[in-house]
């Protein structure tokens, strides 16, 4: 104990003096302890900032090669001349997409020269839809203003495509040989028919007169002068509009395109369109003009969206 209090005079404890002279050292080089102490902090500092550098570059190249094999899985999936037909569309909207997306599938088509040359904006929409298509009587599509601003851009297309496949059908029909003019307007007239007597909505003039020949039963008669007089009337308009189409080389009519045009200008006389409201009996919805269309717009609609998640568009 006595050894220990010395340390603050003559301490001649050798004991004391080996603590002293190793305090003193360690007083008197204070740089010297602490240099290796904070190097090696920085070493560790630096390494830690090289790795954490690594795994973050590592962890973009996995990212940036995890999304181009999606994009690459993506596109795999979409035939190369459809990619191409979508690639213009990228940066468009409105109707600057509508009406390049329409040329662009005119072209993938083969319509070029047999469809209407753009798409018609017509009238309000209906009172629960959008309103609008294919008509074979005239060759034109048009819709009501809300496609233009109330449907995003894969349902635009998907409509596009449908109407445009329409008008591959009936444009057929009339390519078809012994398919005439008259043929194609007199499968129209029977489903036009059929549509004024059923719906309450349609052609009142014609409900009225019916309705009368009817009581007087003298329906067939009435029926058969109406075709008649139909017939003639939309004739006419199918000349004037498909001038073009009725020059072009005919299908035989025992070729693929020839027995479909058959097949279809059946469904077209048996055809019910939409009611008011936009919606479709079941007879609609099984016609075989309408499955054929309804499954071509699904599938381009299904490829561009497709197209749209590979450049996250």
């Amino acid at each position: 104990m006595s050894g220990i209090s010395g340390i603050t005079g003559l301490n001649t404890n050798p004991y004391v003096q080996n603590i002293n002279k190793t305090r003193t050292k360690t007083v008197t080089s204070p740089v010297k302890q602490d240099e290796p102490k904070q190097t090696s902090t920085k070493k560790v500092a630096a390494w830690a900032a090289v790795i954490g550098g690594l795994l973050l570059t590592a962890g973009a190249i996995i990212a940036s090669r995890g999304k181009a094999i999606k994009q690459q899985k993506l596109l795999s999936e979409i035939p190369k001349d459809l990619q191409a037909r979508f690639e213009p569309l990228k940066n468009l909207k409105g109707k600057e997409f509508v009406d390049k997306a329409y040329s662009e599938m005119v072209d993938y088509m083969g319509l070029k020269g047999i469809a209407p040359q753009k798409v018609l904006q017509e009238g309000a929409d209906g009172i629960m839809s959008v309103q609008g298509g294919y008509n074979m009587m005239d060759n034109t599509i048009s819709y009501t203003s809300g496609f233009f601003t109330k449907l995003n851009k894969t349902q635009q297309i998907n409509l596009l495509s449908h109407e445009l496949k329409h008008c591959e059908q009936f444009t057929n029909m009339l390519r078809t040989e012994g398919i005439t003019v008259e043929k194609y307007v007199q499968s129209t007239v029977d489903s036009m028919i059929k549509d004024a007597i059923k719906s309450p909505f349609n052609n009142m003039a014609f409900r009225l007169a019916h309705q009368k020949a009817v009581a007087a039963g003298k329906e067939a008669e009435f029926l058969a002068k109406t075709k008649e007089s139909w017939t003639k009337d939309l004739s006419k308009n199918v000349e004037e509009a498909y001038k073009d189409v009725l020059k072009m080389p005919k299908f035989k009519a025992d070729s693929p395109e020839g027995k479909k045009a058959f097949e279809h200008l059946k469904a077209n006389s048996e055809y019910e369109g939409l009611d008011a409201f936009g919606f479709g009996s079941e007879a609609y919805q099984n016609n075989p003009l309408e499955v054929e269309a309804y499954a071509f717009g699904g599938k381009i609609e299904d490829m561009f969206k497709k197209f749209c998640a590979a450049y996250n568009l």
